[in-house]
């Protein structure tokens, strides 16, 4: 198995051209820069020039005490998202990252549809889903919740089932960077700004759905200036929904 990941290896090198991922011999010449740690893939990158590891975890750890906790009463996303007693919507969570605010919104009884285009991540998030569906402190069904495809959410056709679009692009940068946790900026340092994220708004609100939520930091501008129909704010971000 690990020569699948040596090919993924080379194949994020080339796309990557190297610039920021560090090449086999910079690490360990018995290591690709995809490796296998049991069944957690890990990613060695160089953060300010010294090696470093990012994963994903959803079965264990903050993710999976957050998750355990859910109830509609206490994660605002679920107001965010329309969620009524006797309804839950289908989401489409069209920059899926980590998957983290996915993973929630499953717990919450959702159906979630999670797309991403960066290579790396996509293949991170793939294995953590995985993970999760053979761990035994979450039912099965939950991990049945959630669907990954690898597509940019800027081309795709969002499927007439889909009730919300969720859209949670990359924060800009904090001027005080020592706040940002490490796992932040190696996730920063791999999926790279997202430039086009007004663009997805855009696009977004022109698909046959419910509402669009936007996940912004606070004090940040709308994107592309789009005053949203209400927010929903909380200590350190806010969301934006468009009800369409």
């Amino acid at each position: 198995m690990i020569s699948d990941y040596v090919a993924l290896s080379s194949e994020l090198a080339k796309q990557l051209e190297l610039k920021q991922v560090a090449s086999l011999n910079d690490l360990n010449s018995n290591k690709a820069i995809f490796d296998l740690n049991g069944q957690q893939l890990i990613l060695h990158l160089l953060l300010d020039g010294k090696p470093d590891v990012l994963k994903f975890d959803l079965a264990q750890g903050e993710v999976a005490i957050r998750a355990s906790r859910v109830s509609k009463s206490n994660e605002i996303v679920a107001k965010a998202i329309g969620c009524k007693p006797h309804y839950r919507p289908t989401v489409l969570d069209a920059t899926a990252g980590m998957g983290r605010d996915s993973f929630v919104m499953a717990m919450l009884g959702c159906q979630v549809i999670m797309q991403e285009r960066n290579f790396a991540i996509y293949h991170l998030l793939e294995n953590a889903l995985m993970r999760l569906k053979n761990s035994s402190d979450f039912d099965q069904e939950i991990s049945e919740r959630l669907s990954l495809d690898r597509l940019n959410s800027i081309d795709s056709v969002v499927d007439e089932s889909v009730d919300v679009i969720y859209l949670d692009p990359m924060f800009p940068d904090r001027k005080k960077s020592a706040l940002v946790k490490k796992e932040m900026r190696l996730f920063k340092l791999l999926a790279g700004d997202d430039i086009d994220s007004d663009q997805l708004l855009i696009n977004s609100l022109e698909a046959d759905v419910k509402r669009v939520v936007v996940k912004r930091p606070k004090g940040a501008p709308c994107l592309a200036e789009k005053k949203p129909s209400h927010e929903i704010k909380a200590k350190k971000f806010r969301y934006d929904v468009y009800v369409l």
